[in-house]
């Protein structure tokens, strides 16, 4: 689960990138709880790598322990640096001003880092899912009943939807690419997300696939004649982490508990009773 979600393809290759440049560390920029700074977080450590995060928060909780929950924790476990700055900050600056402020800083230190985009999205990591079109292509060559024509993802900087759709033009799919856009999620959503595991035991996480599948299943049933006679591939980009950081909305909507009764005390036998 530490190195897993849809950034793990983009990275693939811009750690490979980093590596052939004889980086000594890896900086990047997302949101508090972003999937994609765990994941390269997760990656550098692999590759003995240091990470910097630079991760976007409320102007409230600027100054304080952004704690240990969801991706957090992870991005802290493999001894991540973060640095922490408001939403308005950032929205002011900007990501890619944002990590050349800290890469010329790295570098007078005598460090050598290498510049990760947000999301992992640039022409480089897009080949990610160029690569994941290849491997569908196979997948569809071997069996005539996996075909579909629509891929739907969740897109956030749209690197996953760019490689998607552009190597499904490039190929023998011709699958047209749909992203659906991600962030604050309702209570309908998270009680969408909740009914979908209690009836299936597919986890969607509320920030990306979560809003994703409830979207294309929404736009399903109000547009019917536009899907009618499609075969849709849905492809769920993980961001289960960061479930963990809506456990307190999600807490009304989980499964009951019950303490067991116990009627009366049983003495143990030889044979039966305590398993240890």
């Amino acid at each position: 689960m530490q190195l897993s979600g849809n950034k793990v393809r983009k990275l693939e290759f811009l750690m490979a990138d980093a590596v052939a440049h004889g980086a000594d560390c890896v900086i990047t920029v997302g949101g508090i709880q972003s999937n994609h700074c765990r994941a390269t977080a997760v990656a550098a450590k692999y590759l003995n790598l240091d990470c910097y995060l630079i991760l976007r928060t409320s102007k409230l909780l600027v100054e304080k322990d952004p704690g240990l929950v969801g991706n957090l924790l992870v991005e802290r476990l493999v001894g991540a640096h973060i640095d922490l700055v408001s939403k308005e900050e950032y929205g002011k600056i900007g990501s890619v001003a944002l990590a050349d402020l800290l890469k010329k800083k790295l570098l007078e230190e005598g460090r050598k880092p290498y510049v990760i985009p947000v999301g992992g999205s640039n022409s480089l990591g897009t080949w990610g899912y160029i690569e994941a079109i290849r491997e569908l292509e196979q997948q569809v060559q071997q069996s005539t009943e996996f075909k579909f024509d629509d891929i739907v993802v969740a897109c956030g900087s749209g690197g996953t939807i760019a490689g998607f759709a552009l190597g499904s033009r490039l190929s023998s799919l011709k699958a047209k690419a749909k992203g659906l856009g991600y962030a604050m999620n309702t209570s309908e959503e998270l009680k969408f997300v909740a009914d979908v595991a209690a009836a299936t035991g597919v986890i969607l996480d509320p920030v990306y696939s979560g809003k994703a599948t409830y979207g294309m299943l929404k736009d399903m049933a109000a547009n019917p004649a536009k899907w009618k006679g499609r075969k849709v591939l849905f492809v769920h980009t993980g961001g289960l982490l960061g479930l963990y950081d809506k456990a307190d909305q999600l807490s009304s909507l989980a499964g009951s508990w019950r303490r067991m009764e116990l009627e009366e005390s049983v003495p143990r036998k030889d044979g039966t009773g305590k398993m240890f």
